[in-house]
């Protein structure tokens, strides 16, 4: 009889190591799919096609850029994967950025960059 219990309470805690794995996973595929939304809603707004200052975006969409920010730490650390894994170099790779800068505040250490990709470059050098 408690050998049964004892597979039973193992069996248990199994599955529940399960479900939370899982459901880490799925909450970050849900803000990784919000912030990938809410950057392609930017990007592609035809009232801002024809700008070309990135931060007009932003400014074009200040909602759509909140939730981007509203997303905390672990959409800052999406935001960095993302444009270090992007094979693009344009407006979207620096929206990112900005949105990474905003989200560090005054632990951004990189001053004055020109893309998403030269911010990054910048801020791996200064924090290795």
């Amino acid at each position: 009889m408690n050998r049964r219990r004892l597979i039973l309470g193992l069996l248990s805690v199994c599955i529940a190591l399960t479900v939370t794995a899982c459901s880490t996973r799925t909450e970050e595929q849900v803000l990784s799919a919000t912030i990938e939304s809410n950057l392609q809603q930017m990007v592609s707004d035809p009232f801002l096609l024809t700008s070309s200052n990135p931060n007009d975006y932003i400014v074009g969409n200040p909602e759509v850029y909140e939730d981007i920010l509203n997303t905390g730490e672990a959409g800052l650390l999406l935001l960095l994967q993302q444009i270090e894994s992007s094979p693009d170099n344009g407006l979207k790779e620096w929206i990112m950025a900005q949105a990474s800068t905003e989200l560090l505040g005054e632990r951004n250490p990189v001053e004055a960059w020109h893309s998403g990709k030269d911010w990054l470059r910048q801020y791996k050098m200064s924090v290795e």
